[in-house]
């Protein structure tokens, strides 16, 4: 083989090994920056389901804080209504034991409900 052809043989040769280690230098640097995306990801990642466990947790106190109330409420209305038949047996009783003496009686309740208008009482409402 002529000198000629060995030297082009080994530029060649040299050129490859250039390409080779720029290519893998490149790589290097675009897997670094793929690792150091990837850390970013997975810190979202951790903080999102940080706040997801917060948003659950809070999500249950407030459907227990719910079911509490709603127990409340339930047993205030059971207490309203045993005192209103309470009393409205007492008023059956106080009205078959007495003869009419004419006298009415006029009742008036408040509404606890904060969205219902007060209502106001007309002399048709009182007679019974």
């Amino acid at each position: 083989m002529s000198e000629s052809f060995e030297q082009s043989i080994v530029s060649l040769l040299e050129e490859h090994v250039e390409l080779a280690i720029s290519t893998v230098q490149q790589l290097r640097a675009e897997k670094l920056d793929l690792e150091a995306e990837i850390a970013r990801l997975n810190s979202d990642v951790l903080q999102r389901d940080a706040q997801i466990q917060e948003l659950e947790d809070l999500n249950s106190d407030l459907k227990a804080e719910l079911e509490s109330e709603r127990s409340n409420t339930s047993q205030e209305r059971a207490d309203v209504r045993e005192r209103l038949e309470n009393l409205m047996d007492v008023l059956a009783a106080s009205n078959e034991s007495t003869t009419d003496t004419g006298d009415e009686i006029a009742f008036s309740a408040e509404n606890d409900a904060p969205d219902a208008a007060p209502t106001q009482q007309t002399e048709d409402d009182s007679e019974v």
